[in-house]
């Protein structure tokens, strides 16, 4: 199971340098076409724009992985580890809540969508909604295993107040 999960992130990791590597190379080609020949790719910025919408959600759902978005811990570090625990089940129902609201809204626009065509290229748009489906859909996946793991206590207990432990750190 570890290694369909790591398998995972690994291709979230590959879409999200596909998808850099795509919107630059459209972007500099257009560039150049324009200013160089006086001609240009007419769906550049159409699929850029997908490409970057797609970017945003799977660095997203990475950093969601990864612990690595902004963390509030002005009170979290001020209690003992039991209540910390407690409110970091709060936030990650709160989560759950939110992405409930996003899954909601992005089912709607998908359905809305699915039949109308981009611009320029005609490729529907219920691709560029779809990515919040599917952000949606495996951040609660993830969300609700954080939450089991932190209501089991076999998830990181929560940074406290107290001075550190000479295992975890602390300078003797």
């Amino acid at each position: 199971m570890k290694t369909l999960i790591d398998s995972y992130f690994i291709a979230l990791k590959t879409l999200v340098v596909i998808c850099l590597v795509g919107i630059t190379c459209l972007i500099f080609t257009n560039v150049v076409l324009r200013y160089g020949f006086n001609s240009g790719l007419f769906f550049s910025e159409e699929i850029s724009r997908l490409a970057f919408v797609w970017l945003v959600f799977a660095g997203a759902q990475l950093m969601l992985h990864e612990n690595g978005h902004i963390d509030v811990d002005i009170l979290t570090r001020r209690v003992s580890a039991p209540v910390a625990r407690c409110l970091l089940a709060l936030t990650q129902v709160l989560m759950l809540y939110v992405t409930w609201l996003f899954l909601d809204g992005s089912w709607k626009q998908t359905i809305i969508n699915l039949h109308v065509g981009a611009p320029s290229t005609g490729v529907s748009m219920a691709l560029f909604y779809g990515a919040g489906l599917v952000f949606s859909v495996c951040s609660a996946v993830l969300i609700c295993i954080q939450l089991v793991r932190n209501l089991t206590g076999t998830l990181a207990t929560p940074v406290s107040d107290q001075s550190p432990s000479p295992e975890h750190g602390a300078v003797e």
